[in-house]
Order: C-alpha cells, then structure tokens, then sequence
C-alpha cells in the first residue's frame, strides 16, 4: 500500500513525497487526492513534489487523475521530478505544466538532488 504524500528535507529543501511504487491504479488515485489536497492549501508556486512510480500499474483512469491533477496544482508546484516512469508511464506522468520545471529520472536521489537545486 503507497504512502500518505509527506514533507522530506533534502539538502535544507523541503520536498513533498508521493511513494506510489508498485502502487495499482486505485492505489494511484488515492494518494494523487491526498497529494492533491496538501498541494492546493500552500502559497502559488511553493511545493517540490517527488512521485515515485517505479512499477507502480497504470490504466486509462490513471491518465485522466493525473492530467486533471497536473492542470489544478500547476500553480502551486515550483518543480516536478518523477522517478520509474518508463514503458506506457512515461506518457501518463509525463505531462509538463510548466516544461523547465518538470523532470523524469531513474533514480530517486538524483530526482531528490534535482528538486534541491530548484
């Protein structure tokens, strides 16, 4: 079962962390909400999000939580990395609102070294 989105320190940033590894679809849904709600109560253009979605399952409802979820935090998200989006993933999580502050990686510390230096 995936775990609740929670604030991490890296290098003095806080991160907020969705570990949706190996999550099934429904799993997905229900932590993107959570996320979702943390999200949308902080200032415009403030959260570092990290995803992990390594081989977390994915289907045509993951698509849409996650386009819809891209759209309504757009303006709060400073920057996005998203770590194991490979194979058909790739095309749900990746969705850039903003292109240069939206990242993929294989490797969750480089994803965590990337959002610090944001």
């Amino acid at each position: 079962m995936p775990e609740h989105p929670r604030f991490i320190d890296h290098r003095g940033k806080l991160i907020l962390y969705l570990d949706l590894a190996h999550a099934s679809p429904g799993q997905h849904a229900e932590g993107i909400r959570a996320a979702e709600r943390q999200i949308l109560s902080g200032p415009l253009s403030s959260v570092l999000l990290l995803l992990d979605v390594t081989g977390a399952g994915v289907n045509h409802e993951t698509d849409a939580i996650v386009e819809a979820f891209v759209l309504r935090t757009a303006d709060r998200i400073r920057a996005r990395a998203v770590v194991g989006a490979n194979g058909l993933k790739r095309r749900t999580f990746d969705r850039p609102a903003r292109p240069t502050e939206h990242a993929l990686f294989d490797d969750l510390e480089e994803a965590r070294d990337w959002l610090a230096g944001r």
